[in-house]
């Protein structure tokens, strides 16, 4: 930024000041609508300057681009990414019932059982 710029924004900084809730919003707003329309113009802008070169060195875009082209034109924008789902454990124990337990998390209560007679869970490991 070079002095005359920030001698401007200082200048609207501080006029700002003097502003009061309604006017800051309406303001904010505006800004916020120029930010947007500026972004989507130098987007487009850029786009079509690459599509320019592109064509210029007689190649594509999704030679540029290779795979990513392809792949994200097919998805949602601020989509969420699918979750990978988990094997479930393998079974370590089997119950006297044929009842599985991974040896995960809290025992069933065929394992409390089973030690509460005094004997082990490890007799019943697959």
């Amino acid at each position: 930024m070079t002095a005359p710029e920030k001698n401007t924004l200082a200048t609207a900084l501080g006029a700002l000041e003097s502003l009061d809730v309604a006017e800051l919003r309406e303001v904010a707003a505006t800004a916020e609508r120029l930010a947007q329309e500026r972004g989507d113009s130098e987007r487009r802008s850029f786009i079509e300057e690459t599509r320019k070169k592109a064509a210029a060195l007689g190649i594509s875009i999704n030679d540029v681009l290779g795979d990513v082209a392809s792949s994200a034109s097919g998805r949602r924008r601020n989509a969420k990414p699918e979750k990978k789902t988990r094997a479930s454990a393998a079974v370590k124990y089997r119950g006297p019932n044929g009842e599985n337990w991974s040896g995960r998390g809290r025992p069933p209560r065929w394992v409390q059982a089973v030690e509460a007679e005094g004997r082990s869970r490890n007799d019943y490991a697959v």
